[in-house]
């Protein structure tokens, strides 16, 4: 008995004094784990940092050559934009070029052909001859055109009829009349047609007055001087598009040639009519008759000149 307690006591003993090794022991191995713990932490922590350095490195990269795009595509867009600009003022440098002559080109046609022809032409591409029940027309032409003319030079000569008529296409526009054609020193014009003129005879009657104060004031300024014969008749004429590659718009029929009777039979600076003018002529035109002539085709026919003085417009 005694042994077993000395034996257990001892063991006691024993078991004390060892307990404190063993605890230091565990305590050193957990202290050793955390280190280990804390320098793998550590080493991964590390690790993740420099994968994301790595990453932001190559983000950077990206974004640097995304950046390099941009500019380069932002100068592309830039120099394409100036080229578009460059492009469209050019074409606005063209279009006004061709407006400029297509108004020529229309501002030309309309001193050929009357302005409801050349839309028939534009719209149809053709232009039927018309018959105009009620026209007046006027003939007129410079008296002694080879006696004088041969005394200037051939420039001269042009540079005087277009001078005069010129002045003629102004007056007789701004009565309502429409200029036919020129056929050397002669000047054809009427009024009624392409649009109906109620008083057509008036119209050419005035304008012809005008003219031939036109041409007093003209010669009493200038050092050629012109006299020319005026004729009037008024009826139905036909008119339309002569030729198909060079459009003339012309007028035919007896009220034409009757017309150019009267101016052959006139006087010079004087306006001689037949009995049909006087007849539709305004109340306002004083005549004064003349005996009756023979006519070429016509027989004798009453005419009568403008009594210019007299007549107010």
């Amino acid at each position: 008995m005694a042994w077993r307690r000395s034996a257990t006591s001892c063991g006691s003993t024993c078991s004390a004094a060892t307990r404190p090794v063993s605890s230091a022991r565990g305590t050193k191995c957990s202290e050793t784990t955390d280190k280990v713990r804390h320098v793998k932490r550590e080493e991964e922590l590390l690790q993740k940092i420099a994968r994301l350095e790595q990453q932001l490195s190559e983000e950077r990269e990206r974004n640097t050559a995304l950046e390099r795009t941009l500019a380069a595509e932002r100068e592309a867009a830039l120099d394409q934009r100036f080229a578009i600009v460059e492009n469209n003022l050019k074409l606005l440098e063209l279009k006004e070029s061709l407006e400029s002559e297509q108004e020529k080109s229309a501002k030309l046609l309309r001193n050929i052909l009357p302005e409801r022809v050349i839309g028939e032409l534009q719209t149809v591409g053709s232009s039927k001859p018309e018959l105009f029940e009620h026209v007046t027309v006027l003939f007129s032409d410079i008296v002694d055109f080879t006696g004088g003319s041969a005394r200037l030079a051939p420039e001269e000569v042009l540079f005087e009829l277009s001078d005069i008529f010129t002045g003629f296409d102004h007056i007789f526009a701004n009565h309502g009349c429409e200029r036919i054609k020129t056929i050397g020193d002669a000047y054809l014009c009427v009024s009624g047609l392409p649009e109906a003129a109620p008083g057509h005879c008036g119209n050419i009657l005035g304008g012809a007055c005008e003219a031939i104060g036109f041409l007093r004031e003209r010669n009493r300024n200038h050092p050629h001087e012109w006299r020319m014969r005026f004729g009037v008749h008024t009826g139905r004429v036909v008119g339309g598009i002569v030729g198909i590659e060079k459009y003339i718009y012309d007028i035919f029929g007896d009220t034409v040639n009757t017309a150019a009777r009267m101016e052959q039979l006139s006087e010079p600076m004087c306006i001689n009519v037949s009995e049909e003018v006087r007849k539709a002529a305004p109340p306002n035109c004083c005549f004064l008759e003349r005996p009756p002539c023979e006519v070429k085709g016509k027989g004798v026919m009453r005419m009568y000149f403008l009594d210019q003085t007299r007549t107010q417009w």
